[in-house]
């Protein structure tokens, strides 16, 4: 009897963050709901979130009048 392969965890892949990726985060912070930003960059709302807490970027929207 030939023992059973023990399955292993795969690792996600880190996707970095480019210049393209920050300008978009910038310029959409404040303007967009973080779900729509996210679908952008494809990443998760809570990577966008974490990001920009780290690069002192507020997400809350703006009242437009």
């Amino acid at each position: 009897m030939a023992k059973a392969k023990a399955k292993t965890k795969t690792r996600r892949k880190r996707i970095l963050w480019t210049a393209a990726d920050l300008r978009l985060l910038r310029t959409a912070a404040r303007r967009e709901p973080v779900a729509k930003i996210a679908r952008q960059l494809r990443r998760s709302e809570a990577a966008v979130r974490y990001k920009a807490t780290t690069l002192k970027i507020s997400l809350a929207l703006r009242n437009r009048r």
